[in-house]
């Protein structure tokens, strides 16, 4: 079965206002409860998608587990920077990975599952990697991004 969709829980993502200082903590708290999280080194990227420019860092998963990726905007008046000042620090979205994303768009759509959008998003660094959200009014205050399977390009 080639063509079979696989999805996964890929990460979550949270939104920080300083990223070393969250670095610092998250590795406090994941030495203690979640050790394997720190296996990989810890690589700060800068990052853009849309009018959104940020630094991220992921703490990686190892196998198919679920990765928590740490966010900082960094344009003030982006889409993120306004989250962050409306909202605070916390959960950003969750992440789900597809094996054919093509598929998975088409099935959210024929459920009437309500997305942002109608064509997929991509980071201009990254243009192989594509999403799409699912808006937090239809998954009951959360922003789920369904993406293409990755792997970890850092390290």
């Amino acid at each position: 079965m080639e063509n079979q969709v696989k999805q996964r829980l890929a990460h979550i993502c949270i939104l920080v206002r300083d990223i070393d200082r969250a670095i610092e903590h998250y590795s406090r708290i994941l030495g203690v409860v979640s050790p394997s999280l720190l296996n990989q080194p810890i690589v700060k990227e800068e990052r853009f998608a849309g009018k959104d420019r940020y630094l991220t860092t992921f703490f990686r998963a190892l196998n198919d587990g679920c990765d928590i990726q740490l966010l900082q905007p960094l344009e003030p008046g982006s889409p993120i920077y306004n989250r962050l000042e409306k909202y605070g620090e916390g959960l950003h979205h969750i992440a789900f990975a597809s094996t054919h994303l093509e598929d998975t768009f088409r099935q959210l759509k024929e459920k009437e599952v309500t997305l942002q959008g109608d064509q997929f998003n991509y980071d201009v660094n990254s243009p192989d990697t594509r999403w799409v959200w699912i808006t937090p009014q239809y998954a009951h205050g959360v922003l789920i991004e369904v993406m293409d399977e990755y792997k970890d390009h850092i390290g």
